[in-house]
């Protein structure tokens, strides 16, 4: 709760020094389990604005795979909907799997719907104003999606590559590194991200012993290693 309240990087790294976890090598592993994930962290987005439209980008989909999952569909079924817009006018709008041509666009929603569904999914932003000249703020995307277990972690949100959301054919994000473009963006000198989750409890299935519980971990950038020039990113993986 403390590292979710904290708006500055000298506060999250106060915190987990005092934990025993900022200064200890063994609560550290790569993100996406490869030294040489800063080739593809540092080649996503060059603007930050659009780094963090990605992250509002997996918010979507998270909020479609969640509707789509409660419904019992495996997303990469023939049972699943074809593109986004079949998805939303299916799972948001209440047509079947063959909706008219017009169904599906959220721009003809009225207000009230649009807000609804909209506090599902927000960006707040806290702390400091770059105006003032007393530093930057703190972004936080949030949705109320699919979630995900605390070992269920390192296999997506700490994942790079891996094939997640590929045969999906209704979501955005295809290539599981797109929100990692972010990272370049965060904090001024160990560009630190927090990310908190856990599964819906609506979509559990049976076997996981930890899905009821909350996960968290803080993702940093690493300077060079003896030897090497090139920067690297870890996560924590005792939190």
């Amino acid at each position: 709760m403390n590292l979710m309240h904290a708006d500055t990087e000298d506060e999250v790294v106060t915190l987990l020094r005092k934990a025993g976890h900022w200064d200890d090598e063994a609560s550290w592993r790569y993100l996406g389990d490869t030294d040489n994930n800063f080739g593809s962290i540092g080649n996503q987005q060059r603007e930050p604005v659009a780094a963090l439209i990605e992250k509002i980008i997996n918010g979507v989909d998270a909020r479609l795979m969640n509707e789509c999952l409660l419904r019992d569909i495996d997303p990469a079924s023939d049972a699943a909907p074809k593109d986004m817009r079949i998805a939303v006018a299916q799972f948001f709008e209440g047509h079947d799997e063959h909706p008219p041509p017009d169904a599906g666009n959220i721009s003809e929603w009225r207000d009230t719907r649009a807000t609804e569904e909209g506090e599902l999914l927000t960006v707040v932003a806290t702390g400091n104003s770059p105006r003032t000249g007393s530093g930057f703020p703190s972004l936080s995307i949030s949705d109320c999606g699919e979630g995900q277990s605390p070992g269920d972690f390192p296999d997506t949100f700490m994942s790079l590559g891996k094939s997640n959301k590929l045969r999906i054919p209704f979501v955005q994000g295809k290539f599981n590194m797109g929100g990692t473009g972010a990272l370049s963006f965060c904090s001024p000198k160990h560009h630190l991200q927090l990310i908190v989750s856990r599964r819906n409890p609506a979509i559990v299935m049976n076997g996981d012993p930890r899905a009821q519980e909350w996960g968290f971990t803080i993702v940093r950038r690493e300077p060079p290693q003896l030897g090497s020039t090139c920067r690297w990113f870890a996560c924590c993986g005792r939190l």
